[in-house]
């Protein structure tokens, strides 16, 4: 079930692309998977939202009201190496093979939900992301991007798959 929160974020990302390609898309609810269906006047795609936490913990405390304390512990590069296993998992997953064959390629949108991503996370995204190599692309997505904030409070979109460019700069936002 697709949350307030994930059409938010989808709809947020949706413009962004929109405004990139010159093309306005609508998006609405997909039948999971994928999330999201979108369309053009020019395509149809698909987009998969998929949230990456510092920990189990922090997401346990983010999404289970039963979860009164969260503490933070673990090392610097958690978020970085959780990002590479959702992506390899994401890009190995034979679940997206049907929506595949009725509208091609689609797009993943992992987001940050990490509390204190900085750019020395960052930096550890991008350490991890020059040695990645995918164990088992299917094929289903034609790109991936991460979704972040850094303490400017500005959100960035950076390209994670198959290229790679992560933005620190106020010239390649969406705010």
């Amino acid at each position: 079930m697709i949350t307030d929160g994930q059409r938010n974020t989808a709809q947020r990302f949706i413009a962004l692309l929109s405004e990139k390609e010159g093309s306005s898309y609508s998006v609405r609810d997909g039948p999971d998977p994928p999330d999201f269906l979108l369309n053009s006047i020019s395509r149809t795609s698909w987009l998969e939202v998929t949230d990456i936490y510092m920990s189990e913990a922090q997401a346990k405390f983010v999404n289970c009201r039963e979860e009164k304390t969260f503490e933070f512990s673990g090392t610097g590069d958690e978020t970085a190496v959780r990002l590479i296993n959702q992506l390899n998992r994401k890009l190995a997953n034979s679940n997206y093979a049907q929506i595949f064959r009725q509208r091609g390629q689609g797009i993943l949108l992992l987001t940050c939900c990490d509390f204190v991503f900085d750019e020395v996370n960052l930096a550890r995204v991008e350490q991890c992301l020059a040695g990645f190599t995918p164990i088992d692309n299917l094929g289903y997505f034609s790109i991936a991007y991460f979704e972040y904030r850094l303490p400017s409070g500005y959100r960035f979109y950076g390209e994670v798959y198959p290229g790679r460019e992560l933005p620190t700069s106020p010239l390649i936002r969406h705010g």
